[in-house]
């Protein structure tokens, strides 16, 4: 049976390069600034560690750094996370059938064909996640320092990927309190534990070495996203975050669950898999409780969670797992095809429209510089500009407060003289000590941005 899983995969696979050829789409804001940062290879940026861009440099030497290739790059990360998983399913002793159609299923999920069209570091956490915890079930068995080594590798590169690799440390430990095996395997390999321990620190040292140059920008921004000085109590922001981790594993799987769950038992596999998921929800709910949570932040715990749930509805019988699948098939699709026509859904406001506003903004400048006050839109205009000459910089006054990464490496000096083009407002670049006439030119009102972009030629005397 699982050729016709496959098989459905593979046509759902295709039908998503198809869309990612023919779209009139373009890349959202932040996969245009992973691309920027993978042109100027660092060992951190401000908003995120630097795995992603360290991987996507390497996609774009090899393939090029077209709209189409760019949107292959999640594509060839997932075929690599389908192995991954499925080895971790060997481990959770799937049978071989068993673990083909579970790695098969994830893919079908609505959050995973999402994941993989975009380019996001969610891509690598995920991949890494699953080859640690995979790893982590043969050290409870094994006591060869090669798997504590590997495990050490493993769980930093997830770090470097995004620091919410942090729940995995969390589940780690309280994996180790919980169950006996784990940690026996660890008190009785010290060395092992030691090797894990540096292999870890290795593995992360460039990037701490980074951030101790920049003042700890990224952790500082990942803290400030957290945003705990602005509490604001809601029962809405839990509802909406928890609605959300259901439609992305998909509605069937849950409601399938629920009606299975009467026989659910708590063996050492579903144990392991309620401490790799449940406590990251948690963690997350009572974030957005506090003040806000974004549906991705909890991302990893779906592994698990996907897993514990098609564990438990596959003893029930193949019936409810070929519903679950063909109905996110269908949800997948549906994207996909949206995508493939370029549809004027409201969800891809932010991505359409781009390519035809930077052509207006390019036959107007020529070759001069321009100035954009705008992360995302500093972004999408770099990718777009990047076969130009054009200088593109961000406003900000030296000794301000850093809040993007383009304040640090492209910043508009406070000295600048050379005629621009400015889209932002007129207060961004007040700074400036040179004097200057600012022209209103234009204002756009554009599908990608929430408020309209002014637009001003800036001419120093």
């Amino acid at each position: 049976m699982h050729k016709i899983f496959v098989h459905s995969i593979v046509a759902l696979i295709v039908l998503k390069i198809v869309a990612a050829f023919y779209t009139s789409f373009s890349l959202y804001g932040d996969e245009a600034q992973y691309w920027l940062w993978s042109q100027k290879l660092d060992l951190g940026y401000y908003s995120k560690p630097p795995l992603l861009a360290w991987f996507l440099s390497g996609h774009t030497f090899l393939f090029g750094d077209s709209f189409f290739s760019l949107k292959m790059f999640p594509l060839l990360i997932y075929f690599i996370i389908f192995f991954a998983f499925y080895k971790l399913c060997l481990e959770l002793n799937f049978s071989k059938n068993s673990s083909i159609i579970c790695s098969v299923c994830f893919l079908s999920i609505p959050a995973a064909s999402v994941s993989s069209f975009l380019i996001s570091t969610d891509l690598l956490l995920l991949l890494f996640w699953v080859l640690a915890m995979t790893t982590l079930l043969k050290i409870r068995t094994s006591k060869s320092l090669i798997n504590f080594a590997l495990f050490g590798g493993l769980l930093g590169l997830a770090f470097l990927a995004k620091y919410a690799a942090i729940y995995f440390l969390l589940s780690f430990l309280i994996l180790v309190f919980v169950d006996n095996k784990t940690r026996l395997a660890l008190k009785t390999n010290i060395v092992g534990l030691f090797v894990f321990i540096v292999m870890l620190l290795l593995v992360l040292f460039p990037n701490i070495y980074w951030n101790l140059n920049n003042g700890w920008a990224t952790l500082s921004h990942t803290a400030d996203n957290t945003n705990l000085q602005n509490i604001d109590l809601n029962f809405y922001e839990p509802l909406k975050f928890l609605i959300s981790q259901i439609i992305m594993l998909g509605p069937f799987m849950f409601l399938s669950f629920l009606y299975v769950s009467r026989s659910f038992r708590l063996d050492f596999e579903n144990r392991l898999l309620l401490i790799f998921s449940f406590p990251i929800i948690f963690i997350v709910l009572v974030e957005s409780y506090l003040v806000r949570a974004n549906a991705n932040w909890a991302a990893p715990a779906l592994i698990s969670l996907f897993i514990l749930m098609f564990r438990l509805i596959a003893e029930k019988g193949n019936r409810l797992i070929i519903i679950n699948f063909a109905a996110n098939c269908l949800v997948g699709v549906f994207l996909f095809i949206s995508i493939l026509t370029s549809s004027n859904f409201k969800m891809f406001d932010r991505i359409r429209g781009i390519e035809i506003f930077v052509d207006e903004i390019v036959k107007k400048i020529g070759e001069k510089d321009i100035v954009v006050a705008d992360r995302i839109l500093f972004s999408t205009m770099s990718y777009e500009m990047r076969n130009g000459s054009n200088n593109i910089y961000m406003p900000f006054k030296k000794g301000s407060v850093v809040t993007n990464h383009f304040q640090i490496s492209s910043p508009l000096a406070q000295e600048h003289k050379n005629n621009f083009y400015l889209i932002g407002s007129i207060s961004d670049i007040s700074y400036l000590i040179n004097e200057n006439d600012i022209i209103f030119l234009k204002e756009f009102d554009v599908y990608f941005s929430s408020s309209k972009l002014k637009f001003y030629e800036v001419v120093f005397k």
